[in-house]
């Protein structure tokens, strides 16, 4: 029996293709990692631009809700001064030494210690009686502070468009609101 032997021919690796190949395969893998930390940051401030706005409509009505409770202590006061002396003060002084109200309610929540803009006056009406009439506020910009600076101007600006108060506001003066209606 007669076997031949076959030789495999062994090639020569080429240490450079080696090389070359390896630094490729790190440099794929250190582009994925860039990329991966790309989409992750692109994710991140997706979620932030969705979720700054939902966070500042629920700061807001959390505010809103201090303010009115706020509104309505001044009103109850003022309607209390007005039973009493036949008209409104816009004077928190007044309200605050006659009793009425605490000295800590004339300070608009959030605001850094601003007090709220009170004003009273008295019309005559077509037949000649006087009306009493005051209003008590506090704006955007005072109750938002420290909020979205952007969101706050888009509420001013719309408020304005209107001709509505940009705030929240009890009574009005120039509508003649003798009720003190507390309106957003």
């Amino acid at each position: 029996m007669q076997t031949t032997a076959v030789h495999s021919r062994v090639l020569p690796i080429n240490n450079a293709a080696k090389i070359k190949t390896n630094l490729q395969m790190k440099l794929a893998k250190h582009h994925n990692l860039w990329l991966a930390l790309c989409v992750l940051v692109l994710a991140v401030m997706c979620y932030m631009s969705i979720s700054a706005p939902i966070k500042f409509k629920k700061e807001q009505q959390f505010r809103e809700q201090a303010v009115i409770s706020r509104l309505s202590k001044i009103r109850v006061a003022e309607l209390s001064y007005c039973r009493d002396h036949k008209v409104y003060t816009g004077d928190f002084n007044v309200l605050i030494k006659g009793g009425y109200l605490a000295d800590s309610l004339q300070y608009i929540p959030f605001s850094d210690g601003k007090r709220f803009d009170l004003a009273a006056t008295v019309q005559v009406s077509k037949s000649g009686r006087q009306l009493p009439l005051a209003e008590c506020g506090a704006t955007y910009d005072t109750y938002l502070n420290g909020l979205d600076e952007n969101s706050i101007a888009n509420l001013i600006e719309k408020a304005n468009e209107r001709g509505r108060y940009a705030g929240i506001r009890m009574g009005d003066i120039a509508a003649g609101d003798t009720q003190l209606s507390i309106n957003k």
